[in-house]
């Protein structure tokens, strides 16, 4: 197994929806906490909140430094340190 993602309490076994990679390795998965973050090791490195449970999440933007992450109603954007991995073949947003 290479991580757990923590559970909304009294709920086990939600799982995650969709998932990104930044340039270090780093997954961004979606769950009903928010984004899960994990290192290449698989460990926790934290969770990033919305005021809605993300469905998909995505790198783009200048530099590729902006997280987009779309909800039921909403789509949201975040300004990080980090830089998303572009996939060969995958359409960049700016």
């Amino acid at each position: 197994m290479f991580c757990t993602l923590k559970q909304p309490p009294d709920t086990d076994n939600s799982g995650g929806d969709r998932l990104t990679i930044d340039t270090k390795g780093n997954l961004y998965i979606t769950s009903r906490l928010g984004i899960q973050v994990f290192s290449p090791q698989g460990r926790s490195l934290g969770i990033i909140e919305f005021p809605e449970q993300p469905s998909n999440v995505t790198f783009g933007g200048k530099n590729n430094k902006t997280l987009y992450v779309t909800a039921r109603t909403s789509l949201y954007r975040v300004e990080m340190e980090a830089v998303g991995h572009i996939f060969q073949g995958q359409l960049k947003l700016n």
